[in-house]
């Protein structure tokens, strides 16, 4: 989700044409590639290990790309720019997935094109109308609230404690445009709302924003991930990578398996990419194969703290908190409908502008 997370919503063209072109992985001395493609994926450390693995194939060379916000940020870019987006291979999540399907943007994904598809669940892929599979999974992950147990006042055991004043300035919340407003959803969720009825949410966020708790509002993953570790903020919601990878310097509590009625709710969730129409698919698809194969799957995922997809990977156990069997999916995940969600995206953003900001 980033870092975590990973890690979202439409913000308008300006801010997606801000992203971050970087330089080809390639170095002096190294033959060139006989294809190129243009790649867009998140930040640290996304790029680091993706670029880590890219170099250990010597078919593809990659242009890469930096995502400017969330994932969903994109997507005025692609659309402004279509059918010539300049991206053959884009990173995302289930909201862009949608959102990709319904704009009939990916080119079709077969077991001939990416022969290790045949090793990741069917569950994970998502298909537009036409019945096309629009996305090749990498990672499993999932959205959930934490905090650092050194730099917090007292345990954080139910959500309302957000509201508590001993968190004055300490709370670190994303805007609606990170993580696709599922922050707010969960919050949602506690009041008796849902993705259909956000009211509660709002509510929720309204008294949180009155209280002076909030001490940063984060636009992107980096901001949540430099707010905790600076101790500037204790408090955040946020995906997976981001707090796993906090926890190997800091005492990080995972409210990932909460019970229901603490308001703590988990969103699963799987990254992965689309290769775009009208470029060079054919290489698009070749490198994101050889990226899921088991072993790069397992070691890709192991270095972003995520679940790999490929079923003959192996999952670090220091990602076990995000591991959920049937009986806990039960009780502290929730699946949202992502379709409704990916809709709502433009809405949301400016009732936030609108309603909230003005309280912070």
């Amino acid at each position: 989700m980033s870092t975590i997370s990973r890690r979202l919503l439409l913000q308008g063209a300006a801010s997606a044409a801000a992203l971050t072109t970087e330089l080809s992985f390639a170095g002096p001395g190294r033959a060139r590639a006989t294809e190129t493609i243009t790649a867009v994926e998140w930040g640290d450390p996304y790029i680091d290990q993706m670029k880590k693995l890219a170099a250990k194939q010597s078919d593809v060379e990659i242009n890469w790309q930096l995502h400017a916000g969330g994932a969903m940020a994109i997507l005025p870019k692609i659309k402004a720019g279509w059918p010539h987006p300049g991206i053959n291979l884009l990173s995302g999540w289930d909201p862009s997935w949608q959102a990709v399907a319904r704009e009939g943007w990916a080119e079709p994904v077969t077991l001939e094109k990416v022969p290790n598809l045949a090793d990741i669940p069917q569950k994970l892929l998502v298909k537009d109308n036409a019945g096309n599979i629009v996305n090749i999974p990498r990672t499993i992950s999932s959205v959930y609230w934490f905090y650092r147990e050194d730099t917090t006042p007292f345990e954080i055991t139910k959500i309302d404690d957000l509201l508590d004043p001993r968190l004055a300035g300490k709370v670190c919340f994303p805007a609606t445009s990170l993580s696709s407003n599922l922050q707010m959803l969960a919050l949602a969720l506690h009041k008796g709302g849902d993705e259909r009825n956000m009211e509660p949410g709002w509510d929720f966020v309204k008294q949180l924003a009155k209280s002076g708790n909030i001490g940063r509002v984060a636009s992107a993953d980096t901001d949540i991930m430099n707010s905790i570790s600076s101790g500037e903020t204790c408090v955040s919601f946020a995906g997976g990578t981001n707090p796993t990878s906090l926890a190997r310097n800091f005492k990080i509590r995972h409210l990932s398996k909460m019970a229901k009625q603490s308001g703590f709710r988990t969103f699963l969730y799987q990254e992965g990419w689309c290769v775009l129409k009208g470029g060079n698919t054919a290489a698009a698809f070749k490198f994101a194969n050889f990226a899921i194969a088991p072993e790069n799957n397992t070691e890709f995922n192991r270095d972003i703290s995520g679940i790999p997809v490929n079923v003959k990977s192996k999952t670090d156990p220091a990602v076990q908190h995000m591991v959920f069997n049937n009986e806990e999916m039960e009780q502290f995940v929730y699946i949202p409908d992502w379709a409704y969600i990916t809709e709502q995206a433009d809405a949301w953003n400016k009732r936030w502008e609108q309603e909230i900001v003005p309280l912070l």
